[in-house]
């Protein structure tokens, strides 16, 4: 994945994860990345981007705000480290 579009996912869920009002208008955008994300995961890394797009999908379907925040920040969290040891 490029670092244009991790900037682009990462800056994505974070609008989401502070207005979730936002999904909607974000979500096929995040769904295409996260695919790209877990297609191009490097050798060893390819649980960890899978996990990634778990958690963010899952902030996808739940309804309630505190179960998608948590799910948003788990993916943020995991998706911020995830980059810096593939881009070293």
């Amino acid at each position: 994945m490029e670092q244009q579009s991790q900037q682009t996912l990462t800056n994505l869920v974070y609008d989401i994860y502070e207005d979730p009002a936002l999904i909607e208008e974000h979500q096929v955008l995040i769904k295409s990345l996260l695919s790209d994300l877990v297609a191009t995961a490097p050798a060893g890394f390819e649980g960890m981007a899978t996990m990634i797009n778990i958690h963010i999908s899952n902030g996808f379907k739940f309804r309630n705000p505190k179960i998608q925040k948590f799910e948003l920040e788990s993916g943020l969290l995991k998706l911020k480290t995830y980059f810096q040891k593939i881009n070293l």
